[in-house]
């Protein structure tokens, strides 16, 4: 068996139900084991009593023992690829990483050097279709200059294996005070809210000065062109308004951005409410398109983009599919380096 090339045999492990990138895999290539792989007990004694070896290891998010599953793996040659479900900004596209999820990913590794003309080209292409829109007026509450918080929900994995916040509202409190008084913070709620994800904080905003909540139909789109920087945990909205609207960004969970400081600015809820870094972009946003940061901007939206997988078209080309998710793969990245998010033919 040639383990460089790419896998008709695969197996699965999440603690959900699956991913959407080892599902369309599925509908052309053969899962060798009749349930997904729970825990490195349960992979082992697989190993132990079947012959037969997958030669792909689909690995989803937040998996407890993803270390020891993946040192099976190198142990017995069978290759991996890190899977994420929805991700921005196409969400008809699956995320392949050959080395984690979220901030364990290859990008968060990566240190920014060089741009070039080709991720500068798609990465500006990409960003002039999401521009194309029509603005909406602002709502009338809504007073410059602002602050954007796009509410997630409170269930959403990072924030239980990160922050663990039972609400929003500390952070909310945290950042308003961190927040110069004469700036509104605007909260918007999310589209699938529910009365827990925002639980407390219509009444919080009536405590805190200069602070908003919008419904969740307020236009997305107008109000990050409109804001003078964005803040939250770790939403895609995030990125969303640094890489498409070139907006300042302050961050409380760890993400896709980890250590890419000079582009989404951390912020510790364990601190004391002090003066937010870097908030000179905030009040002159001209600061934040310097030519390096818009090289920047640009290479970390092209990174972005070199790791999906184009779920419709996985679904129609087996051929396609395969080879984009071996390039996508450990073995792969061993063998090209950081030349797997450069190029694709």
């Amino acid at each position: 068996m040639d383990r460089s090339s790419p896998a008709t045999t695969f197996a699965l492990t999440s603690p959900y139900h699956g991913s959407w990138l080892s599902h369309i895999y599925g509908g052309h290539f053969q899962n060798i084991y009749p349930a997904k792989v729970v825990r490195e007990g349960d992979f082992r004694e697989r190993l132990c009593t079947i012959s037969e070896r997958p030669e792909l290891m689909f690995m989803g998010n937040f998996i407890v023992d993803r270390a020891g599953i993946v040192a099976l793996c190198r142990a017995h040659g069978i290759n991996v690829i890190h899977g994420e479900d929805g991700f921005f900004p196409h969400y008809g596209n699956a995320h392949g990483d050959p080395l984690g999820f979220c901030w364990e990913s290859s990008l968060p590794q990566l240190t920014f050097r060089r741009l070039t003309d080709e991720q500068r080209a798609q990465a500006r292409a990409t960003r002039t279709r999401w521009l194309d829109f029509t603005p909406e007026p602002l709502p009338e509450i809504i007073r410059r200059p602002f602050v954007l918080w796009p509410l997630q929900l409170i269930g959403d994995k990072v924030n239980q294996w990160d922050l663990n916040e039972k609400n929003w509202c500390d952070l909310l409190r945290h950042f308003r005070a961190c927040l110069p008084a004469e700036f509104q913070l605007v909260i918007k709620a999310h589209p699938r809210s529910k009365p827990h994800d925002s639980a407390g904080v219509a009444e919080l905003v009536r405590e805190l000065p200069n602070t908003v909540l919008l419904p969740a139909r307020a236009h997305l789109k107008t109000l990050l062109s409109q804001c003078h920087a964005v803040a939250g945990a770790n939403s895609t909205v995030l990125m969303e308004a640094r890489l498409m609207f070139h907006k300042p960004v302050y961050a409380y969970a760890r993400g896709w951005f980890t250590n890419h400081f000079e582009l989404f600015l951390p912020v510790h809820a364990r601190h004391a409410p002090r003066e937010l870094s870097r908030f000179e972009c905030v009040e002159h946003i001209r600061l934040a398109r310097t030519e390096r940061l818009d090289d920047y901007t640009d290479w970390f939206l092209a990174q972005l983009l070199a790791r999906q997988v184009n779920l419709e078209r996985g679904k129609a080309d087996p051929v396609w599919l395969k080879e984009r998710v071996h390039h996508l793969s450990y073995q792969s990245f061993v063998r090209h380096g950081e030349d797997v998010f450069h190029r694709f033919d």
